[in-house]
């Protein structure tokens, strides 16, 4: 754990003025004391005749002394290891140069920074907890926690909702995922503040316009890249992306695990003719995919670092590793679809208040509403590879008209990931049949018959 306070000091102010308090206690009661007003021990001797009333001594009242109050305030920032504001991360010098700004626009206030695991035992969600049994006075005002773990924190009555807090301007100011990765029972519970998703890179030497339809891509000079091997045996995102912007769907009308067999077939169908050897056109007969290597592929980081290696000619790429590595060969696109519709599955880091005290949330509600402004907001999520959760951050980011407009579709069309419960069942199915098309083991409509089945028993 580390932890930093912007800016730095060695003095903590509530001891001192708890030091001060009891000197204060402690002449009050001396002075109580040499005036006759308080007696340690009991006397037995006689009582003396009272002087004369002109013989008193003329004392003004005495007055409490006012307690000092502290200088600064500190507010407490809990944040996971990848929004550490120092360090050699990307955006972490962005981050740390804000909180400084924000000690400067605000004096009496100083940011205590925490820095902890994102997930697991002794991470953010899990010294939440702790902390509130055996140590509440170390909880924070604020923290950043993955999106995923809000409905969790919200259950075990971890974080305070964010309505109130949010002014109108800013809230439908939000991309759609981000308002939907915040929420919590249609409460606001966390303000997404860097989110991350899949879209394509294609090199432009190759492609007269992107290729964001699946006829361009069987059809394409190169081969399309993407993790076909999924991961602990779920689909990929690339492939779900493609299934869910056919129509498809996980789930039927109860909620349970159900897959759509035609829209299954309409993707399976296309990879088949990626993989196809009869010739496409005159002048192009090479397969789009090869199963060999992207069966290899686990996830979208391995597809866009063996696209930087040289190979094929687009791929799916995580937002997070494009908007920091990608070069002037190369532009960005949305995954293609069968129709050509942007479409992608959105996740992301929330900012959520845990402090319930009203003064605090006071306080903590200016750092708040600094970290989310739209010009911070684009600075530092530029800077670190995530994308904004709101409009007027991305109107700031300092990339060409074209590629914004990219982000813009694809960013407005995103939607939260699914229920890992859903994955688990309706993800394996998928995979299954995703890769008995690639391995020619069955036919598009054999392998979606079969995925379908094993659902139904």
């Amino acid at each position: 754990m580390q932890s930093q306070r912007f800016p730095l000091t060695n003095v903590s102010t509530g001891h001192w003025s708890l030091v001060i308090g009891h000197w204060s206690l402690a002449l009050l009661l001396l002075t109580m004391t040499g005036c006759g007003f308080l007696s340690l021990t009991p006397t037995a001797s006689p009582i003396s005749p009272l002087p004369p009333p002109t013989s008193l001594p003329l004392t003004s009242t005495p007055t409490p002394t006012p307690q000092p109050q502290p200088l600064v305030i500190a507010l407490t920032l809990w944040v996971p290891e990848q929004f550490s504001p120092y360090g050699g991360r990307p955006g972490a010098d962005v981050l740390a140069q804000q909180l400084d700004d924000f000690g400067e626009a605000y004096p009496d206030i100083q940011v205590e920074v925490v820095v902890k695991k994102a997930h697991g035992r002794g991470g953010l969600l899990d010294f939440l907890r702790t902390a509130r049994d055996a140590a509440p006075s170390v909880m924070p005002d604020l923290v950043v926690l993955d999106a995923a773990d809000l409905e969790t924190a919200t259950g075990s009555g971890l974080v305070q909702p964010l309505d109130d807090f949010l002014s109108p301007s800013v809230t439908t100011d939000r991309f759609p995922f981000a308002t939907a990765l915040g929420e919590v029972e249609e409460q606001t519970m966390g303000f997404v503040i860097g989110a991350d998703m899949q879209h394509l890179a294609y090199r432009t030497a190759l492609f007269e316009s992107p290729p964001v339809s699946w006829t361009q891509v069987i059809s394409a000079p190169a081969p399309f890249l993407f993790p076909a091997r999924g991961h602990d045996r779920q689909v990929n995102d690339a492939t779900l992306i493609q299934y869910l912007a056919a129509g498809g769907k996980l789930t039927d009308r109860d909620g349970n695990p159900w897959l759509d067999e035609e829209a299954l077939v309409s993707v399976l169908g296309f990879y088949s003719d990626c993989i196809s050897t009869a010739a496409i056109s005159p002048t192009f007969d090479t397969p789009a995919i090869s199963p060999t290597v992207v069966l290899d592929i686990t996830d979208a980081d391995q597809a866009w670092e063996r696209f930087q290696a040289g190979e094929g000619g687009m791929t799916v790429v995580p937002a997070s590793r494009y908007w920091l590595e990608a070069d002037e060969t190369v532009a960005a696109a949305p995954i293609p679809t069968r129709d050509g519709q942007p479409f992608s599955i959105a996740r992301g880091w929330a900012v959520a208040m845990v402090t319930g005290d009203p003064a605090r949330q006071a306080l903590a509600k200016l750092l708040l509403e600094w970290l989310i402004a739209p010009d911070h907001s684009a600075q530092w999520t530029q800077a670190a590879g995530y994308l904004p959760g709101t409009r007027g951050a991305l109107r700031l980011w300092d990339i060409s008209s074209v590629d914004r407009a990219t982000l813009r579709n694809v960013m407005e069309a995103a939607i939260p990931p699914l229920q890992p419960e859903t994955m688990t069942t309706a993800g394996s199915a998928m995979q299954e049949a995703l890769e008995a098309v690639l391995r020619r083991r069955a036919t598009p409509k054999e392998a979606a018959a079969t995925a379908v089945k094993s659902l139904e028993e």
